[in-house]
């Protein structure tokens, strides 16, 4: 008979947990990691944000932008040990920060759920955000959704532990990622005042220290106060649609976000996560705020859009899931079928998804190759017209986009009066994109655009639809 008191060889049950979450955490940086070096082709926000990026680090100033300030600062930083006039070297800074974010979200996700879900169920969620395949791609680019998320859920876990302070800080600082951030932040600091009787001002002074500085800048470099850079986007929203139409707006955009949710988490978890939403009601709510505005905006409703909120709606998720078990009477068997068809329709629901893990969507070699073959013969005030702005990006010089739907004779007096010396036409950007430039496909040139552009330098593949025509604009009286 053995002793209790007798050393054992068994695992503490105490530490599965934690090194399931260690291996969690190394594979899905290990993945990240992989995926980031096979992609060398940023997005067109993407270049935006790289653009503010290498302007902070080469001239020490942010240029003013829709898009906020927040992500370029967290881009500048590993941005610091490379050559920001590279390109490349530029958006592997961007990734740099994206793939440690990306491995970085589900630590931060399973702090946040352990409190509500415990560790078992936490865990769960920290491996559905670790090998989500949208996680992968976005943590594998140049775009801001995985800084946001991390923002996000760390100033919540510092508003849990009452770090008032820290947690305005960094709220404050996820404001300059996505202006958004400040309604979770203000519900929060709602919360605490109606609950305490009186108002956390060393959150409210933390808040205060990122976010004033920009308010004044925006009103300097924009000409007007507004609570961000990005409220233009509302405003020709709201002009493109005015009085009722703009509620039309709403419910169209909601009607295409809506069913990008299943898709991306299957039926039953979103059943499950608004079960947990009606029924979970907590200060966490206060973290799905940010997505309110979304519809309210002209944007394409595009699926990343959800991201920076599935560790709450996961939370939400797993609130509903009990209140299901309590409701049964805590049957086991309810919860383990609750789980098994959940997890079942979330692994369906991402075989489409998992497809993309691996391609680059942006991959367009005739304007990276433009870009590069440019950048020799431009300088940086060099201005190119084109639909989208990667000739630009490769080439370090300015970028206008084209007016859609014009004609190519419109097109072309259109870029020469908005002082663009060169005009790009790719054939599936054209096909696609901008039907206006068909004719700059064309060879010979019709006798009206002859005479005013000037064909420099033909990309030919054999995929046509990275065909390439670079075109200097001439003046249109010889």
């Amino acid at each position: 008979m053995t002793d209790r008191n007798t050393p054992t060889t068994r695992l503490d049950s105490r530490w599965i947990v934690p090194g399931l979450l260690a291996v969690i955490l190394a594979a899905a940086l290990l993945l990240r990691i992989r995926y980031a070096t096979l992609n060398e082709w940023p997005t067109v926000d993407g270049v935006n944000y790289l653009d503010q990026a290498r302007q902070l680090l080469t001239t020490g100033r942010m240029s003013f932008s829709c898009f906020p300030p927040g992500w370029p600062l967290l881009i500048a930083l590993p941005l610091i040990f490379l050559d920001p006039g590279d390109p490349l070297e530029l958006f592997r800074a961007a990734q740099a920060a994206n793939v440690v974010c990306g491995a970085l979200l589900p630590l931060l996700a399973y702090l946040a759920l352990k409190p509500f879900l415990g560790r078992w169920w936490s865990l769960a969620g920290s491996a559905v955000l670790a090998f989500l395949p949208q996680n992968i791609i976005l943590s594998k680019g140049d775009l801001s959704e995985m800084s946001f998320t991390c923002g996000l859920l760390g100033s919540w876990l510092l508003y849990r532990r009452r770090s008032w302070l820290a947690a305005g800080l960094l709220f404050g600082f996820t404001y300059l990622i996505r202006p958004e951030a400040v309604l979770a932040a203000a519900g929060l600091l709602l919360h605490e005042t109606l609950r305490e009787r009186r108002i956390p001002w060393r959150m409210v002074v933390g808040l205060a220290v990122p976010i004033l500085p920009y308010l004044v800048y925006v009103r300097v470099a924009g000409g007007a106060w507004g609570l961000s850079s990005k409220d233009v986007a509302l405003s020709q929203s709201l002009q493109a649609h005015p009085g009722w139409s703009y509620l039309g707006l709403i419910a169209a955009n909601s009607a295409k976000l809506a069913p990008m949710l299943p898709g991306l988490l299957g039926l039953p978890l979103v059943i499950l996560a608004v079960v947990g939403l009606v029924t979970g009601r907590g200060r966490w709510l206060w973290m799905m705020a940010p997505f309110l505005p979304v519809p309210f905006i002209i944007n394409p409703m595009v699926v990343r859009f959800w991201q920076p909120y599935l560790p709450f709606l996961l939370l939400a998720a797993g609130l509903g899931a009990g209140w299901i078990v309590r409701r049964s009477g805590g049957r086991r068997w309810v919860g383990a079928a609750v789980a098994v068809i959940a997890l079942g329709s979330l692994g369906i629901a991402n075989r489409d998804d998992a497809r993309w893990v691996r391609p680059n969507t942006e991959a367009y070699y005739g304007l990276r190759d433009a870009g590069l073959w440019l950048r020799d013969r431009v300088d940086q005030e060099t201005i190119i017209a084109a639909y989208k702005p990667y000739t630009s990006y490769w080439g370090g010089c300015r970028f206008i986009k084209i007016p859609d739907e014009e004609s190519a004779d419109l097109i072309v007096t259109w870029a020469r009066n908005h002082g663009a010396e060169y005009i790009i036409a790719n054939v599936l950007v054209t096909h696609t994109l901008a039907p206006g430039l068909d004719p700059l496909l064309q060879q010979p040139l019709p006798d009206r655009l002859a005479r005013r552009l000037t064909l420099v330098k033909l990309f030919d593949y054999d995929i046509v639809n990275h065909n390439t025509a670079v075109y200097r604009i001439e003046d249109p009286i010889r």
